[in-house]
């Protein structure tokens, strides 16, 4: 008979409404699990079992069937607030720092009956630097930054849902590197009151899960809703959805394709080539020239923005990894006027990639250039995914390939700014039609 780490959250739902188990067995099971594997991948900065039976007490009161998420373990990126636990961001210099306050986000989510199980590391301040997460799926290798301690609780099971972010890549490179799905939101569908900022233009939230099916779950209880989200209420609120309405996909290869390793582009071209699905059309397209400046203003806008919210941070920088603080250091050369260049620049180029993508649905591009390196912080190597950041368009990693060495690389899904729902009914597709799975949680071999 599976463990109930092996499941995810949708069928834990359905065990919980049937009262075959419930919220107390089910965070016990977990966290025996965390017990048993989390001191060799180190995915976890904080848990406490007395915070786990507050919040049950109050799960407790409410009514499972009219709360989407009621009883679900969520693992948390320590970026967001939590009044009743700490909120560190991955830096020494912020140590038992607690805010007193839930982010609008873990506010939604409570609200919708979950569970925060605790806090999962996250790299210093979200960037880059982390020495604790091992991958699941090789101990030696990085599990991906910055929402390194989110993937890999949800790859080993720890977790059926964590929360991440994205300012580059930092959800679609360890849902790829752990295997497991990752999604970024449209900008500003998730509400990032609360959440630590270190750009304003850039910063996206998401989370990672085992199944597609877990995704409009927690997307719809996370997300914002009403009239006074002009987009979001047009767009998602009112979307319905038309099985019978065609997809047009566009097969796209991006500006880093060069670092991409050879056997991963090939099976990513295998796999493409053989969905045949009713209403679903494909073909391969050339990534617009246009683009080309993306990764030269995104390095303007994040140093810049970071040696901004910053300042106060400096005075602590031997604290700080030395990556960090050379960002924030060619951020302080930076002209203002160069900056608000940047910014404009982004808005064209938002509005210019709109147009040009009229003629499709979705966009899917191989997701990493490969398997997790070796090392727990090491160079990763360029992608796409900050481009599509860089874009503010909802993304999502699948855990389709394997690499050289039979470890996880995921293939990269992107639609339109807000068709958030579209590109999760697109994924639900491909699972039905057997192109992509579920995963199985990994349990490392020490």
């Amino acid at each position: 008979m599976k463990e109930l780490y092996e499941f995810n959250a949708f069928s834990l739902r359905q065990k919980l409404l049937n009262q075959e188990i419930t919220p107390k067995t089910l965070s016990e099971a977990l966290c025996a699990r965390i017990r048993a594997i989390d001191p060799i991948i180190g995915a976890w900065a904080y848990i406490d079992d007395d915070v786990i039976q507050k919040q049950l007490d109050k799960i407790a009161l409410q009514n499972p069937h009219e709360n989407p998420l009621w009883g679900i373990p969520i693992g948390v990126k320590d970026i967001y607030n939590t009044f009743d636990m700490p909120t560190e961001m991955g830096s020494a210099i912020w140590k038992d720092f607690t805010p007193g306050n839930d982010a609008r986000m873990i506010h939604y989510l409570r609200r919708s009956g979950a569970l925060m199980l605790g806090k999962t590391v996250t790299a210093e301040f979200a960037v880059h630097h982390q020495e604790q997460t091992r991958n699941p799926h090789d101990l030696s290798r990085t599990p991906g930054t910055s929402s390194s301690g989110s993937a890999a609780a949800v790859a080993a099971g720890m977790v059926p849902i964590a929360l991440g972010s994205q300012t580059a890549g930092s959800i679609g490179k360890p849902a790829s590197f752990c295997g497991v799905y990752g999604y970024k939101a449209s900008f500003g569908v998730l509400p990032r009151i609360g959440v630590l900022k270190t750009t304003d233009t850039l910063d996206t939230l998401g989370f990672f899960t085992r199944s597609v099916d877990d995704l409009e779950m927690i997307f719809n209880a996370s997300r914002v809703h009403g009239a006074n989200y002009e987009f979001v209420h047009q767009y998602i609120d009112q979307y319905v959805h038309d099985p019978k309405k065609p997809i047009r996909v566009g097969v796209i290869t991006h500006p880093q394709w060069k670092f991409a390793g050879e056997s991963e582009k090939k099976a990513f071209q295998i796999w493409n080539q053989s969905i045949n699905i009713e209403n679903v059309t494909i073909e391969s397209i050339d990534f617009p020239e246009f683009l080309t400046s993306i990764y030269e203003l995104h390095t303007t806008i994040y140093d810049k923005a970071l040696s901004y919210y910053f300042k106060d941070e400096m005075r602590h920088k031997g604290q700080m990894s030395e990556r960090f603080r050379k960002m924030i250091e060619h951020g302080d050369t930076i002209d203002p006027s160069i900056y608000f260049h940047a910014i404009n620049e982004q808005a064209l180029l938002i509005r210019s990639f709109n147009e040009w993508m009229e003629p499709y649905d979705v966009l899917l591009t191989l997701g990493t250039a490969g398997e997790a390196p070796y090392g727990l912080h090491c160079e990763e190597l360029p992608d796409s995914n900050l481009i599509w950041t860089f874009l503010g368009l909802p993304a999502l990693m699948m855990p389709v390939l394997k690499g050289e060495n039979n470890l996880p690389v995921g293939v990269l899904a992107i639609a339109k700014k807000y068709q958030d729902l579209l590109l999760i009914n697109f994924s639900k597709l491909l699972k039905k039609s057997g192109y992509i799975n579920d995963v199985k949680p990994i349990t490392p071999k020490q």
